[in-house]
C-alpha cells in the first residue's frame, strides 16, 4: 500500500517529536528505581513530556504537529471543548485549546472526597458537545476509562483521545478503549524513541539491550525485577538519555 501524504508527514513527525523528547532530557533510564506503572508494571526508563515546555521552540513544534494531527485525524472544526485530564496533560490540554480557540474543561478521574463543592468535571460543559479527552501519556489505557466515564455520564460525545506520548507495547489498550467507542491518538511511542535512540547513539549497549527487553515482553521484564530491594518509584537518579 502506498502511504499517503499525512501517513509520511505523521512518521516524520513522530521520529520528530521522539527526537525532542531525548534531547530536552525527557527520557530518564535508572535500572536502579524502576519506574511503577499503575497496571502494575515496572521499568527502567521513563518518559517526563513535562519537559517540553522548558523549551518554547521545542514546545512550538511540538503543539504544530499536536495540531495537524487533530485535524487529520480527528476534525478539529467539529470540536466543542478539549477535555484536560488531571495530571500532567493539563498543561498540554490548555495550549491545544488555546491554538484551537476551544473551550477547555477539566476532568478527574475519581470524585473528590469530602469536598463536595468539587466536580468530577470543573467548567462549562453542555450535553452533546463533542469532547476530545487530553492526557500527557498513555500506557495500557485503563485510567483513560476512568476519565471519558464522567464526560459520556455529562451527555458528551467523546470519540477520540490525545496523548503526546503512548507506551505502544501494550494491546490491553484497545480492549480498554474499544468497548468505549474512543480512538487513540499519540504524537509518539517508545519506537519511534528506540529508533531515535539507535540512530544517535544515545545509549550504551547494556542499557540499549535492557530496555528492549522490557519493551519486546514488559510483563516478562516485571517478573523478572519486581521486588528487587533496590526497586524505588521512578524518583532515583538514574541518567537522562540526552
Amino acid at each position: 500500500m502506498i502511504p499517503d501524504a499525512w501517513d509520511i508527514e505523521s512518521r516524520e513527525g513522530a521520529l520528530t517529536v521522539a527526537r525532542h523528547i531525548i534531547e530536552t532530557g525527557c527520557v530518564r533510564y535508572d535500572p536502579d528505581h524502576l519506574c511503577s506503572h499503575g497496571s502494575g508494571l515496572v521499568s527502567p526508563v521513563h518518559v517526563e513530556g513535562r519537559r517540553l515546555l522548558s523549551y518554547p521552540a521545542v514546545r512550538n513544534e511540538v503543539l504544530d504537529f499536536a495540531v495537524r494531527m487533530i485535524e487529520q485525524e480527528v476534525g478539529a472544526r467539529e470540536l466543542d471543548a478539549i477535555a484536560a485530564a488531571e495530571g500532567a496533560g493539563v498543561a498540554w490540554a490548555t495550549l491545544i485549546a488555546d491554538r484551537l480557540d476551544l473551550p477547555v474543561i477539566f476532568v478527574r478521574k475519581e470524585p473528590p472526597e469530602g469536598q463536595e463543592y468539587k466536580h468530577r468535571i470543573e467548567g462549562r460543559v453542555e450535553r452533546g458537545w463533542r469532547v476530545l479527552l487530553v492526557e500527557q501519556l498513555a500506557t495500557d489505557g485503563h485510567r483513560k476509562v476512568r476519565f471519558a466515564a464522567p464526560l459520556k455520564e455529562a451527555g458528551c460525545d467523546v470519540r477520540d483521545l490525545f496523548v503526546l506520548f503512548q507506551y505502544g507495547i501494550f494491546d490491553e489498550i484497545h480492549e480498554h478503549l474499544a468497548p468505549l467507542g474512543i480512538t487513540m491518538h499519540a504524537l509518539a511511542t517508545w519506537w519511534d524513541v528506540l529508533e531515535m535512540v539507535n540512530q544517535g547513539h544515545y545509549l550504551d549497549g547494556e542499557a540499549q539491550g535492557e530496555i528492549h527487553a522490557f519493551l519486546h515482553d514488559p510483563k516478562r521484564w516485571t517478573a523478572k525485577h519486581q521486588g528487587a530491594e533496590h526497586q524505588g518509584k521512578g524518583k532515583g537518579k538514574g541518567k537522562r538519555v540526552a
